[in-house]
């Protein structure tokens, strides 16, 4: 039974109450109209002091349960019979706020409580009318529509008790429905926040209405913030021609290459449009798998038609430069004749191994004590990796990736930054960063040096197989670095670094979120 139904009918006792006392000062009723007036007052009064104390009493301190619902009820039936006694009687005009009594009591309580109730002034109204018929103040007639009264009280009970039942059982079942419907709703927008594919609905104006979690970690939206650009300028493309799909975009460098898809979505006057962000990483990975069993069956013709040759190549300029008549300018082309057979000799073992890479073994990676153990071993090895100094901002930062990989990423990030350093300087230090981005959770490892950084023009293909600055290198150290990272799910990006010098940054998918 709601509590507010009970303070109702606590106010209405009041109000009828002060009715009845005012009653009885009222020029239109005469006084013999009452059989007592002066105790049909005191009761009145009574009447109104008590329902106004259960009134006070029920809506700021005690909560109303069956039990005093019912005792209150019982009280209010007998104080208006005491009232009728002392007044015309129950087939007076007042006699009619005794139905109003057995109806609001079999619409709070159910079942035989409330019958018993209405059992109660069907015997109360009898007998008043027996006792009035008796003393000579009633006829017979008074006692007959007393028991029509009763009958009245019975059905009131028994229409109100069924319809109340239905009443309760349809909210019973609205307050079932609204539960499975807020469920669902939860289980959606749970189920919606967890996706990895990015879903925003943006409005006519291009004002973002709702989005999920992934969109912070693909084009990193935030609460308030406009949809980027280069989503912006897609949108209204689309909107000119929904038949063209649009090219994947990268907000930021050290966001994922993103594909976005559109549909309208009509609501009456509105036209939102909903977009689906999706992760490339997956179908990078995909054609990665693709591009390395086309690069086995290549390096397994590079090893029979190159490598064979290359080695007697190499070896004949071996056994020549053990000849005691060779000049020094012949020496010196035996030179370059070995040094370049060693650097076509390492392209070879670089795409090789490039090829013959497996699934990585993806694990969660503590990066802290990961990269101090690393560094630690790298300086063991090499006392030129004493340059290298580890700054971490994140104690807790962690990762998912193949640990021998991310291993080989950084050694080959490493050397390339001591080898630049020293062009410059050689005692240039070399930073190892170690922090997690705020507003996605994703931790990056950035590799600082004070080099002479990389021109604007090579920046375009730093990333591409094959292309070097140094007459020594193969090329392929970044490419594989990239690649590796790539089949990891993070992403590997060059930053000039202010005030001279390279930034090689590793940013890593969250590692609870990874796809």
């Amino acid at each position: 039974m709601p509590i507010s139904l009970f303070n109702y009918f606590n106010l209405y006792r009041v109000v009828i109450g002060a009715l009845l006392i005012g009653m009885t000062f009222s020029n239109k009723f005469a006084v013999s109209d009452f059989r007592d007036l002066t105790v049909f007052q005191s009761l009145a009064a009574s009447y109104f002091v008590v329902s106004l104390l259960s009134l006070l009493a029920y809506r700021f301190r005690f909560e109303a349960k069956s039990n005093q619902v019912f005792f209150s009820c019982l009280i209010d039936i007998g104080f208006l019979h005491a009232l009728f006694y002392a007044g015309e009687g129950i087939t007076g005009g007042l006699s009619n706020l005794v139905i109003i009594s057995v109806a609001a009591s079999n619409i709070m309580l159910r079942g035989a409580p409330a019958y018993a109730l209405a059992a109660v002034a069907s015997l109360l109204s009898l007998s008043l009318e027996f006792d009035r018929m008796i003393e000579g103040v009633s006829v017979t007639g008074d006692v007959a529509r007393a028991g029509v009264a009763g009958a009245i009280y019975f059905a009131a009970a028994f229409i109100l008790q069924n319809l109340a039942r239905r009443i309760s059982q349809s909210e019973r079942l609205a307050e079932e429905q609204q539960q499975n419907i807020a469920e669902l709703q939860a289980l959606n927008h749970q189920i919606i926040q967890s996706m990895r594919t990015g879903i925003i609905v943006c409005d006519a104006q291009l004002d973002v209405l709702v989005f999920n979690q992934a969109c912070a970690d693909l084009i990193g939206m935030r609460e308030g913030k406009a949809v980027p650009k280069a989503l912006e300028q897609r949108i209204r493309a689309w909107r000119d021609l929904p038949s063209i799909r649009s090219k994947p975009f990268q907000v930021t460098a050290d966001l994922p290459m993103v594909q976005a898809n559109f549909s309208r979505m009509e609501d009456a006057d509105k036209e939102h449009t909903l977009i689906f962000l999706e992760d490339t990483r997956l179908v990078t990975q995909r054609a990665q798998q693709l591009k390395l069993a086309s690069l086995g069956r290549l390096t397994a013709s590079i090893a029979h038609e190159v490598r064979n040759p290359l080695g007697a190549i190499s070896h004949a300029t071996q056994l020549l430069v053990e000849s005691e008549n060779l000049v020094p300018a012949d020496r010196k082309m035996t030179d370059i004749i070995q040094r370049h057979c060693a650097r076509v000799n390492g392209i070879i073992e670089n795409t090789l191994t490039l090829s013959r890479r497996g699934k990585p073994d993806v694990r969660e990676i503590e990066l802290k004590p990961w990269l101090a153990k690393i560094i630690a071993q790298l300086k063991e090895q090499d006392a030129s990796y004493q340059r290298v100094f580890f700054i971490t901002e994140d104690d807790d930062a962690r990762a998912r990736f193949d640990s021998s990989q991310l291993e080989q990423v950084l050694t080959n990030l490493i050397g390339n930054a001591l080898y630049h350093g020293a062009k410059v300087d050689p005692e240039s230090e070399i930073e190892i960063r170690l922090s997690t981005k705020r507003d996605t959770g994703q931790s990056m490892i950035e590799v600082l040096d004070r080099g002479e950084g990389v021109s604007k023009d090579d920046q375009k293909h730093l990333f591409e197989p094959f292309f070097t600055t140094e007459s020594s290198g193969t090329g392929l150290g970044l490419y594989i670095s990239r690649e590796l990272c790539e089949a990891n799910q993070a992403n590997l990006n060059y930053l000039p670094r202010e005030g001279g010098g390279s930034c090689f940054r590793v940013t890593f998918a969250h590692h609870n979120r990874i796809v």
